[in-house]
């Protein structure tokens, strides 16, 4: 059964034009006085139909599926187009899988059940975003959204601080199962739904595997499925054509009988990214995922964990050998800065991570963790205070409960970038009062 609806991309548009053009059959028939005129008219109609595909065609489906503003001047626009509104004119790095340091549209929060086990959790992060971005909590009913404006009254925070969002969703991890969002033009954006863990997964939480579609209705954006099993705590943007993964992506699609290459193939055609590097997970860690021990502060710059290895060196070696070749990989800014950062302590069976962060227009969330040497902590933000920009603030917010369900702050967090409009999520957000005033 198939798992998602898949639209076509205008590079697969172009290429069903093209076979439907090759493709001709020459009849012949005879002149019959009286049928002529039939014939001129049907073939007159035929050639207005051809030139007007011809010229609709370009403008809407180009090609190679990437027209910039630069590329497509006014005069060559209809009218119908120049009177739309169109989002700013955008960078190169639009055109990739956006990466989180840029400037975001929305911040979606997966928190479903968990608004009554952490409320304070989804406080601190609004208190600490303050209205920087609009922020929405994403809950699977109505008396949730109910719920979770109550909470935030009672807290002493205004409505424009987080709204409530319904998607029908299993989990708060939303991070894994919700759709990348690529853009190809100035104007026309894309949503790309991979496939959610293994079959025996997707039917214990069918909710996660299916929200993409409400979101991608929500966001009146097109929605394609790829044919790859892909988590999106495992997928890191530079931005700028280039994705990291764990080899955990490999090892998975393999066991659909997808070669490596055909692996890369895909991220290269749904996803229009020029590299993909896989760099090795933490050993015992069970999500396999690179935002536990990796994030990137810039197109060339990128923060790795460090274990000390007088206690666990193991993970000390794979993380270093991680750190040397993430800093052999060249991009359009040169080749990749890495900074180190240190891994807080294992806490029993789980982890902890200073790099699974939430980064939202100026500000940095940074896990936090009681009973942590508060050294350690000091040492960690100073390593992002160093390397972000002049402007960005970094604050803390402490994830002990969410540690014991292996996962931190990027892992409930999902990122629309600036370009897509967010009005169809505003319309059906609670409370209904604008988010930003």
């Amino acid at each position: 059964m198939s798992r998602k609806a898949r639209s076509q991309s205008p590079n697969s548009i172009s290429s069903t034009v093209s076979a439907s053009s090759d493709h001709s059959t020459k009849v012949q028939e005879e002149v019959v006085p009286g049928k002529a005129l039939h014939r001129y008219g049907y073939s007159l109609f035929a050639l207005l139909i051809f030139l007007g595909g011809v010229y609709f065609g370009i403008t809407y489906f180009p090609a190679d599926g990437r027209h910039s503003p630069e590329t497509l001047s006014n005069a060559e626009l209809p009218a119908e187009v120049l009177d739309r509104t169109v989002v700013p004119s955008s960078r190169p790095e639009d055109f990739f899988p956006a990466a989180e340091f840029r400037q975001q549209g929305a911040i979606l929060l997966g928190c479903q059940n968990n608004l009554n086990v952490v409320p304070e959790l989804y406080v601190d992060i609004a208190r600490a975003i303050d209205r920087r971005v609009p922020l929405f909590g994403v809950v699977s009913t109505e008396a949730q959204a109910e719920e979770g404006s109550r909470l935030i009254r009672e807290n002493g925070l205004s409505t424009d601080f987080i709204k409530f969002v319904v998607l029908p969703s299993s989990s708060m991890w939303i991070r894994d199962y919700a759709p990348m969002i690529i853009r190809y033009d100035s104007e026309r954006s894309i949503m790309v739904d991979a496939k959610y863990t293994t079959r025996t997964m997707r039917e214990k939480r069918k909710k996660d595997d299916f929200m993409g579609f409400e979101l991608a209705r929500m966001l009146d954006l097109p929605l394609r499925s790829i044919p790859l099993v892909l988590e999106g705590g495992n997928l890191i943007s530079n931005g700028d054509g280039m994705l990291l993964t764990s080899v955990k992506t490999v090892l998975e699609n393999k066991k659909s009988h997808y070669e490596h290459d055909q692996i890369m193939h895909m991220f290269n055609d749904f996803l229009g990214v020029n590299s993909v590097y896989t760099v090795t997970p933490l050993f015992g860690e069970p999500n396999g995922h690179t935002d536990m021990f990796m994030t990137m502060l810039d197109k060339n710059l990128a923060i790795v964990g460090e274990i000390d290895p007088a206690v666990d060196p193991t993970n000390s070696e794979i993380l270093d050998r991680n750190a040397k070749f993430i800093s052999s990989i060249t991009t359009s800014s040169g080749p990749i800065r890495v900074k180190r950062i240190p891994m807080p302590p294992r806490w029993g069976e789980h982890w902890r991570s200073y790099t699974n962060v939430i980064m939202a227009n100026g500000v940095l969330l940074m896990p936090s963790f009681s009973g942590v040497d508060p050294a350690i902590e000091s040492k960690a933000e100073q390593v992002y205070r160093s390397s972000l920009p002049d402007g960005w603030e970094v604050k803390r917010i402490n994830c002990d409960k969410l540690v014991s369900l292996n996962g931190q702050l990027h892992c409930i967090s999902y990122n629309i970038p600036s370009f897509v409009s967010i009005e169809g999520l505003l319309r059906r957000a609670k409370p209904t009062k604008s988010v930003i005033e």
